[in-house]
């Protein structure tokens, strides 16, 4: 089994940007959904100011609430966040995460406010969800 995750912060990034240090490629699905979970039971357990940390959990809670419910179901199957970064693009101060596994988002039920859209460019990304909030969009991306 692969040592437990950690997040590093990639310091040549003018934004907050980190990564789970884990090598996730190389990682059987049994060790990336434990992950998985231990990265959702670290979101749910910051009570306090979860926004005020310079860390990947305050970037997880600067999500509109629809986007964050999105990606702790998605942690709840055992799809591994890999990264989760402050961005200019699409809107300034957006924030994108980039999951591991597909959302198989065709026929499934969004939250209010959350758009899925399948793009399948092999120089891009293959799906993503999003949420607008105040003419600011975010993106969790596979």
């Amino acid at each position: 089994m692969s040592k437990p995750s950690s997040w590093s912060r990639w310091p040549s990034s003018p934004h907050l940007r980190f990564r789970c240090s884990t090598n996730w490629h190389a990682m059987s699905d049994e060790e990336a959904a434990t992950i998985a979970g231990t990265s959702a039971a670290e979101i749910r357990a910051r009570v306090r100011d979860p926004s005020t940390a310079a860390d990947w959990v305050s970037l997880v809670y600067r999500l509109p609430e629809g986007l964050r419910q999105v990606l702790l179901e998605e942690l709840d199957r055992g799809n591994l966040l890999v990264e989760i970064a402050e961005s200019s693009w699409p809107t300034p101060r957006s924030i994108i995460g980039t999951m591991h596994d597909r959302f198989h988002g065709e026929g499934r039920t969004w939250p209010p406010g959350v758009v899925w859209q399948q793009v399948n460019d092999p120089r891009q990304w293959r799906e993503d969800v999003s949420e607008i909030l105040d003419d600011q969009e975010f993106l969790l991306m596979t």
